[in-house]
């Protein structure tokens, strides 16, 4: 399947993305790889992520069915800077080191996904799944975790520096040496998670959080 004019307005896609399309991809872009081998959806999801433009439309693409939510690539190191990944199924993928600075991750699924030292700093991550990832020494100061799912997610050495986790679930989340500095924790589900009283002392407010 080839994106181009047609295709975009046939979902709806506004009409300065469209032209912005046209100019920087005229004879448009092949997304069939997308569902061939891990190989060629990995070049092809490079590809599309690598490119300012358009992993600032990929979520939008994935909520009208453009695009497969499923994203089959190696996003090791890779730059995210601000990319819309809203609804994206990253289930179990290699984002360690990753730029993901300001990403909307927002209803995304990443549960199982190796997160470890990622930069996660300002992203939106409001409802997402994070069940047992790994987000050893991720950069997640003033990430947005509104309702996030962490049960059982590795947050050792985590910076959750102003973070939002209100109404979060923490249940059983390792949170060792994690800076919570600032964070809102209210109404968040802490049961059985392993954090001290001096670390959970720093956060901003704990109103209505659970713990056992």
């Amino acid at each position: 399947m080839i994106i181009n004019r047609e295709v975009l307005e046939r979902f709806d896609a506004r009409s300065e993305a469209v032209g912005e399309f046209e100019r920087r991809f005229s004879d448009g872009f092949d997304i069939s790889p997308l569902w061939g081998t891990r190989s060629e959806a990995n070049e092809c999801w490079q590809a599309i992520l690598a490119d300012e433009f358009l992993r600032q439309h990929v979520g939008w693409a994935i909520s009208t069915g453009l695009l497969p939510a499923r994203i089959r690539a190696d996003l090791r190191g890779v730059i995210l800077y601000r990319a819309n990944l809203r609804q994206a199924d990253l289930s179990g993928a290699d984002l360690s080191g990753a730029d993901l600075r300001g990403a909307n991750l927002r209803d995304a699924i990443l549960r199982g996904a190796n997160l470890y030292g990622a930069d996660l700093c300002g992203a939106d991550l409001r409802w997402a799944d994070l069940c047992g990832a790994d987000l050893y020494g991720a950069d997640l100061c003033g990430a947005d975790l509104y309702g996030a799912d962490l049960r059982w997610a590795d947050l050792r050495w985590a910076d959750l520096d102003g973070a939002i986790l209100r109404d979060a679930i923490l249940r059983g989340a390792d949170l060792r040496r994690a800076d919570l500095y600032g964070a809102y924790l209210d109404e968040a589900d802490l049961r059985g998670a392993i954090v001290t009283d001096e670390q959970l002392a720093q956060a901003a407010s704990l109103e209505g959080a659970i713990r056992e």
